[in-house]
């Protein structure tokens, strides 16, 4: 299927059929590097149920597997037929990924551009100091501006103020990327952005991260290192379903939160929210 740079991670994806997925089609990379994470996908008839100790029941199931280089699987049920749409098999580095599908051209696309491929680059990016948000994130004059908090609480709202009023670039809404890489902090697009689909291939350094409160006035104020690890720790896409892996996602987002200022916006959705934040990135 190709080669595909996301947040500087190099990703391969090679497939038993051609495959195009629109939302990969503005992050392919030429690069003859080895991969950072290498997915094989493979097509099938039909998908046998996995054994082995269920870390999560959800509507996606994890398996964990104590024998073997594949330690963890994860899998999807029809709703209607208890039948395996798709599973993908990992190493426990989240370097090497086995994708097994059902001949469905749809399903595919659902399980790469959609949860599948979120899940996969969420948990191969911690070990990459790394890691997934959920956010809407801007770039303006070459700052960084991510807007954190529950769903409808309004982060998309203040990164189309800010895409209106000041000229922003809105990097990703819904699930940006942060790394630190040479001893600075970025935030990147990525092709997964909930149902907006407002992403595009760029990254620049992060200035501040603004939590978001709706309120009936506005006004901002810089949290303390206690404040922000509570508020922001609950926004991140972090591995609890592994003790080892979560040590180190930890030590990612310490990193971030200790270099970056970390706002509290209690807002209306208006002008007046933009040039709070404005005064604090200028």
């Amino acid at each position: 299927m190709g080669r595909f740079e996301i947040a500087d991670v190099l990703i391969e994806i090679i497939s038993d059929k051609s495959i195009t997925i629109n939302a990969f089609n503005a992050f392919s990379s030429c690069s003859k590097n080895a991969p950072d994470l290498k997915i094989q996908m493979k097509c099938c008839d039909n998908i046998v149920k996995p054994e082995g100790e269920l870390m999560i029941d959800e509507d996606i199931k994890w398996i964990f597997k104590p024998d073997g280089d594949n330690r963890i699987v994860i899998y999807k049920c029809d709703e209607n037929s208890d039948k395996i749409l798709f599973l993908f098999e990992v190493d426990e580095c989240w370097e090497n990924a086995l994708i097994t599908y059902l001949n469905n051209k749809n399903i595919i696309e659902y399980a790469i551009a959609g949860i599948l491929g979120s899940i996969l680059f969420r948990n191969s990016i911690l070990f990459h100091q790394g890691f997934v948000i959920h956010a809407s994130a801007v770039e303006w004059n070459g700052k960084g501006i991510i807007f954190t908090a529950p769903s409808g609480t309004g982060k998309s709202t203040q990164a189309e103020l800010w895409r209106n009023k000041m000229g922003a670039r809105i990097l990703n809404d819904d699930c940006p990327c942060v790394r630190t890489l040479r001893g600075q902090n970025y935030v990147y697009g990525t092709p997964w952005s909930g149902s907006t689909d407002e992403f595009i291939n760029d990254y620049t350094s992060i200035s501040v991260i603004v939590v978001l409160e709706q309120s009936k006035v506005n006004m901002i104020r810089r949290l303390d290192d206690y404040e922000a690890v509570s508020m922001l720790m609950p926004r991140c896409f972090l591995p609890f379903y592994d003790s080892n892996i979560m040590n180190m996602a930890i030590s990612n987002f310490e990193k971030i939160i200790s270099s970056t200022p970390i706002y509290l916006l209690k807002c209306k959705p208006d002008l007046e929210a933009v040039e709070l934040v404005y005064q604090c990135v200028k």
